[in-house]
């Protein structure tokens, strides 16, 4: 939030010139899951600003079917939930597999390169300002859906693309840096595991 509020009002745009959003699956039944083509299930968005390509699920997709393709960089959002708070989360795809994504989340493909970096928008869509800006076009009463058309087309602010790509390769290091961190505190527990398992033998 500190670095999106000291570089992040350089260029004002809409998602709509950015590039284009585009469904989920559609037209799929219950036996239609389980085997086939991986697709990106509703809780890997939900949780991860990153796609997290070790929990896809399973579908089957018919030669000739048409369903949208998940590409590099696009940016990923649920669609519904019941709460409102949890409306438009989002996160971004990295991998280069072919994959779709499920029916209760949209993807949106960036097309304008020179205005955005996609990578950056990993951290962008859990920003502070973000989820302020996108809070409003939660819409319903027992179950909350986004208003895609008007959320495409309000006005955004965003960093430069050069403050863009500065931005995320700081966060991107200090994401690392805790990956790091968190896989040498499981290798010392299980260390300590078994030296106490040693001392009580």
């Amino acid at each position: 939030d500190s670095l999106y509020k000291r570089y992040g009002d350089s260029i004002r745009t809409t998602f709509a010139k950015l590039g284009y959003s585009y469904s989920g699956l559609s037209g799929k039944s219950a036996e239609d899951f389980g085997t086939g083509k991986p697709f990106i299930p509703y809780l890997n968005v939900y949780s991860n600003n990153i796609v997290n390509e070790n929990d896809y699920q399973y579908v089957r997709i018919n030669d000739g079917e048409k369903q949208n393709i998940v590409q590099y960089g696009d940016v990923l959002f649920t669609l519904s939930s019941e709460t409102p708070e949890e409306v438009g989360v989002g996160s971004v795809y990295l991998g280069i597999d072919e994959v779709f994504l499920n029916s209760f989340c949209f993807g949106f493909h960036i097309e304008n390169k020179e205005l955005a970096y996609p990578p950056y928008f990993s951290y962008y869509v859990s920003s502070t300002p973000f989820r302020k800006f996108i809070y409003p076009f939660a819409q319903g009463s027992t179950r909350f859906n986004l208003c895609k058309a008007d959320f495409e087309k309000t006005s955004i602010k965003l960093p430069s693309l050069e403050n863009q790509k500065h931005i995320y390769a700081i966060l991107n290091r200090i994401t690392e840096k805790i990956e790091t961190e968190k896989s040498l505190l499981e290798h010392y527990t299980t260390q300590k595991q078994y030296l106490l398992h040693q001392m009580f033998i």
